[in-house]
């Protein structure tokens, strides 16, 4: 698989808010406007006046169906949000994004959107990508085209190292950094014997990977389930992990297929089996959804949580929920601080995006507070460097199946590319 990553580099939600959520973001931004403190980027108390520059066009690329499509609402509604507390408007330019479906399974849909976007919808930048394939699939058409890019999700490590382009920056995540410090945990639990359950695709596979640089004992097995799984059915993956007898797994799954595996596990996996994982296992979208097949006392790695302790978090949590009426997730942050990376590089260069070296220049430079802690990119790699919060998953009276952070690992940087 990871090959195939590397050949591919060298080869509607609709576009407006329905009536309901336009009211809503709208109540929102009234109140938001003159929130200097909560980064809405324009600065000064009252409603800015209309923008009367070019239009600042967003090509947003994200999975409005199927395996992810919970992904890229929430990506999508974080960046909806942002944008509203900053009026949608930076530096004299109003900001309009231009929404398509990212799909699964088939490079060429997100290539040919994002080509779509540029070429004829004119967009100044393109925004989103939840898959890694995806993103290493549109990679070459940004780096060949100097189209200023943001990753909102995709993980791909290739990204931050060996295909590293001056075009594309990550605001989420390289596969490889909440999985690193994982190791140590499991090792420091006493887990002497681990079984990998990941969807078999890159994510997956370098999530493994990341694991294995730690992980200090024995990987007794290997479980496997496609990607997507079309078929919803988990059991032989399940028997799988019986027959195995780890102490305890180690899981990458995201969305639905996440739902349907732990719906199942709660069933016929073995009760002695500890479970760990990648954040996104057991993130809100997940639990949401499954309920009492929560896996309660799950350890996982992540650079966020809904009870993360601090004062952005909270207003980002509490807005978002009055907002979209849904309780944000880790998706609905990276959307969010992405949006906030354009409104501070559009401020940063006086809404001025013809120099397209400038406007990245301006990108790399951004920093600030975010609900997740501290954001920053590495110059070296491209990628956000971040705190990895160890999270213990419980029942709270009021906030139901949640994520607790028990410690965290601050600073954890992508390896970049090779010397």
């Amino acid at each position: 698989m990871q090959g195939d990553l590397n050949s591919l580099l060298n080869r509607k939600l609709g576009d407006e808010l329905d009536r309901r959520e336009f009211l809503k973001l709208s109540a929102t931004t009234a109140a938001a406007l003159g929130l200097a403190a909560c980064g809405g980027g324009n600065g000064g108390a009252g409603a800015p006046s209309a923008p009367t520059g070019k239009d600042f066009k967003v090509g947003v690329v994200l999975p409005y169906s199927g395996t992810y499509q919970d992904l890229g609402d929430s990506i999508t509604k974080g960046m909806k949000l942002y944008f509203s507390k900053a009026g949608n408007q930076a530096s004299n330019r109003k900001i309009v994004i231009l929404q398509e479906d990212e799909a699964a399974g088939d490079t060429s849909i997100p290539l040919n959107k994002t080509r779509k976007l540029v070429e004829q919808d004119g967009v100044d930048m393109i925004a989103g990508i939840v898959a890694s394939p995806n993103a290493v699939a549109v990679r070459g058409y940004i780096d060949q085209n100097q189209v200023p890019t943001l990753i909102a999700n995709a993980g791909a490590n290739a990204l931050s190292r060996a295909a590293k382009s001056p075009w594309l920056y990550r605001t989420s995540f390289s596969n490889w950094q909440p999985s690193q410090p994982m190791g140590k945990v499991l090792n420091d639990a006493g887990i002497k014997k681990l079984t990998l359950v990941y969807s078999n695709y890159g994510a997956g596979i370098e999530t493994a990977a990341a694991i294995k640089e730690t992980y200090g004992s024995q990987v007794v097995a290997e479980v496997k389930p496609p990607f997507p799984n079309t078929s919803g059915d988990f059991s032989p993956y399940i028997t799988q992990i019986n027959q195995s007898r780890p102490d305890g797994i180690y899981v990458f799954m995201s969305g639905q297929d996440a739902i349907a595996f732990l719906k199942q596990a709660a069933q016929t996996m073995d009760k002695s089996i500890k479970v760990y994982g990648s954040g996104f296992f057991v993130e809100q979208d997940v639990l949401g959804a499954i309920g009492s097949a929560a896996p309660v006392g799950a350890i996982t790695g992540l650079h966020w949580a809904l009870t993360l302790d601090n004062k952005e978090n909270q207003q980002f949590t509490a807005d978002f929920k009055k907002t979209f009426n849904k309780t944000a997730d880790v998706f609905a942050v990276q959307g969010y601080d992405t949006a906030r990376v354009i409104v501070d590089a559009l401020i940063a260069v006086k809404g001025k995006t013809d120099d397209k070296q400038a406007f990245m220049n301006a990108i790399a430079q951004v920093a600030f507070k975010s609900p997740r802690g501290p954001f920053r990119f590495d110059s070296h790699s491209n990628n956000v460097v971040q705190t990895v919060y160890v999270r213990q998953l419980i029942n709270d009276p009021q906030l139901g199946y949640t994520n607790k952070v028990v410690s965290s690992v601050p600073n954890v940087t992508d390896p970049g590319p090779a010397q």
